[in-house]
């Protein structure tokens, strides 16, 4: 059985990508939201409580949801899965609602969080508040007090579940595809329908203006040019590494490592070392040899001499 909680602030999406994923998933959609209109709508003695709570821009309390929740949950006994949205919103609830599904022989698979930025919430209550003629949405006090009671109450309910492992966070900003399409990816990756995306390697630019990145490629290249020139007289060594030489490589050994972006030290090291070695046979061997053939001329000078 799939069962789902879509988590997120008020005016995130919820109710929207709830139908699609509904339709894709074959699962039966509970939203406290809709049903505590059933109830207020139908005057009921746990609609008239929750709409008390609702108008003042309050959570309901728990008792109150938990018993709407159940009684719709149990008209659903063959189903395939649920859809909670906008439950739970606290830690009390989520455990309750973890009994309820153990009673029922099932349990929450997984938490998808449509994350989005307070002041956009902002304008999307307030147009929802216009359109749909709903009070609670047109009162700019009782959207940010609603906000304020998910931040301070409601957040907190992430951490239950990341616990569990089963936190998924999606951004909720977006054409309404794009968001439906990164949960229904969230979904079929939990469910192993389909492998995770492999990381993306950060951009050159970014890499090559890192100062750690080019701190390791100079240290590598250093060692790594001293190495090659190890064996020569130990004066020509000095001359080589000390003069421009060793600049030159380092240079092109930077530009190199930020075209291949490499992220991780290890990485930086590797493609360093290797780049070095091909460098220090094109720029270095060739002065080295100068040198040494520079340096043999003045003995045979001298021996010619005497």
């Amino acid at each position: 059985m799939l069962n789902i909680i879509l988590f997120g602030p008020p005016g995130a999406g919820k109710g929207t990508q709830s139908e699609k994923l509904i339709l894709k998933y074959k699962l039966v959609h509970l939203s406290t939201g809709d049903i505590f209109r059933k109830n207020i709508k139908g005057e009921t003695a746990l609609g008239q409580l929750a709409k008390s709570f609702m108008d003042s821009g309050q959570l309901v309390p728990d008792q109150v949801t938990i018993s709407m929740l159940e009684q719709e949950v149990n008209k659903s006994p063959n189903a395939k899965g649920f859809i909670f949205d906008g439950f739970p919103r606290t830690t009390a609830q989520a455990e309750a609602l973890d009994n309820l599904l153990k009673s029922k022989g099932t349990s929450i698979t997984m938490m998808l969080a449509l994350e989005v930025k307070e002041d956009e919430l902002k304008k999307r209550l307030l147009l929802r508040g216009k359109e749909s003629g709903r009070p609670d949405d047109q009162n700019p006090q009782v959207i940010q007090k609603r906000i304020d009671v998910y931040n301070n109450e409601t957040a907190p309910v992430k951490n239950y579940y990341s616990a569990q492992k089963k936190y998924i966070g999606v951004k909720g900003l977006g054409l309404i595809e794009e968001i439906f399409n990164s949960l229904c990816d969230a979904i079929d990756i939990k469910l192993g329908l389909k492998k995770p995306a492999k990381k993306k390697v950060a951009s050159k630019k970014i890499v090559a203006k890192k100062a750690p990145v080019k701190k390791a490629v100079k240290k590598v290249a250093k060692k790594t040019v001293k190495k090659v020139v190890k064996k020569a007289d130990k004066r020509i060594v000095k001359k080589i590494v000390k003069k421009a030489v060793l600049k030159k490589v380092v240079k092109k050994v930077i530009k190199k490592v930020a075209k291949k972006a490499p992220v991780k030290k290890t990485s930086v090291k590797k493609a360093t070392k290797k780049i070095v070695k091909k460098l220090a046979k094109k720029v270095v061997k060739p002065i080295q040899a100068k040198a040494v053939k520079k340096s043999t001329k003045k003995v045979v000078a001298k021996k010619k001499k005497k």
